[in-house]
Parts: C-alpha cells; structure tokens; sequence
C-alpha cells in the first residue's frame, strides 16, 4: 500500500489532536486571545450551547482586527470567525486532514466525535507528527537553521 493508500485507510483519530479552546459566539476577542496565548495555541472554537463547532476565531482573524484598528474588548470571536473552517468526525480519513492542509493551506482542522462534538484540533501540525511517526523512514530531522541532525535516516 502506498502513501495515500495510507492515508486513505487511517482515520483522524489516529492523529495527533490538541485540546481545542472552546469559546461561545459571544466571547470578546481579547478573552479568547487571552485564552490562545495561556494554551499556547494559534485559534479558539466557537461553539453553541451543545458543543457543536460553528466557527473558527484564529491569528488571521485577530489579525483581521488589528488592522482594522478595532478593540479587542469591545468586539466577539462570533463576528471575525475565519472563512477556512474545515471539521471532521474521527472516523473520517486523515486524507481529508491531509488535502485541506496540502492543497487549501489550512492550518488547523476540527474534530469531532461520531454525534458533531468538539474532541479537539489538528492540521499542520499534527500531519507533521503523525508522518515523523509513522513514516520515519522518509523524513528526516533537522535542526533549527538547517544544519542535518542525522546525516542518515534512521529507522528499521
């Protein structure tokens, strides 16, 4: 089986997720920033009374913000939710976590559980995780600047 195949096969909650920060539509902007830079983590969900994602309030949108001169205090996450919002359940394919990272530059991807609830977020970053681990053998470490960490790959 290929790459794809691979990806094809494996399902999204194989992948690394991180704990999403879940906020209501009406949220200030500066408590959900507030909230990212405590979780160091680059966006917050916006989601309803059951715990459903409706939005997405990420860095673009603040911003968004900034360069509107807006304040953080006076404005909600529910007005500047960013337009790439992509949620899967996680018994879909990682492929569709991999074709929005790849081919629609999001960086990050909702999941879900099987009834629509928020469980976490992936993207970039968790694609980066889930192929250093899984396929070892294709990439290779490196230091910050560039310098080869191993001048081999390692592996079995």
């Amino acid at each position: 089986m290929g790459f794809r195949g691979e990806l094809d096969q494996d399902t999204v909650g194989n992948l690394p997720l991180r704990d999403a920060i879940a906020v209501q539509h009406d949220t200030t902007a500066l408590d959900a920033v507030k909230l990212m830079r405590e979780k160091s983590l680059g966006c917050a969900v916006i989601v309803d009374q059951g715990g459903t994602p409706t939005g997405l309030f990420n860095e673009q949108s603040l911003v968004d913000m900034l360069a509107r001169d807006l304040s953080l205090a006076d404005h909600v996450v529910g007005d500047f939710t960013d337009a790439g919002l992509l949620v899967v359940r996680s018994s879909d394919p990682i492929s569709r976590v991999w074709d929005a990272v790849e081919r629609d530059g999001l960086r990050f991807v909702l999941v879900t559980d099987e009834e629509g609830k928020l469980i976490g977020v992936t993207g970039q970053r968790g694609i980066a995780e889930y192929l250093a681990e899984r396929f070892p053998q294709q990439v290779l470490v490196q230091r910050l600047g560039n310098t080869p960490w191993m001048q081999q790959r390692e592996g079995a």
